[in-house]
């Protein structure tokens, strides 16, 4: 299946685009697609989105399926399904 992954601000600069389509297998789920992305972007990839002590996702980011968060869903054991758009969300500042 296909999954289309955007990346914005900070994951953009590290990744150096803004979006890619990714084939997985059936029945992937989040975590597969992440893990997918980390062999793909490197150390600076994972470090930025895993916290070294706990290895889970750092608590800033956000991950959506087709504009949903994962949080809301069954979180990165969420199965994907062919076509989804995928995000990764970092904190964004303004004023």
């Amino acid at each position: 299946m296909k999954v289309k992954v955007k990346f914005f601000a900070l994951v953009r600069e590290l990744t150096g685009k803004r979006e890619e389509e990714v084939d997985l297998d059936d029945k992937a789920t989040v975590r597969t697609l992440l893990d997918r992305l980390v062999d793909e972007y490197g150390p600076k990839f994972h470090s930025y989105l895993f916290d070294a002590a706990s290895k889970e996702p750092r608590g800033h980011l956000q991950f959506l399926i087709d504009g949903r968060n994962i949080a809301l869903m069954q979180g990165l054991d969420t199965i994907l399904r062919d076509g989804n758009s995928f995000a990764i969300l970092p904190p964004v500042g303004g004023g």
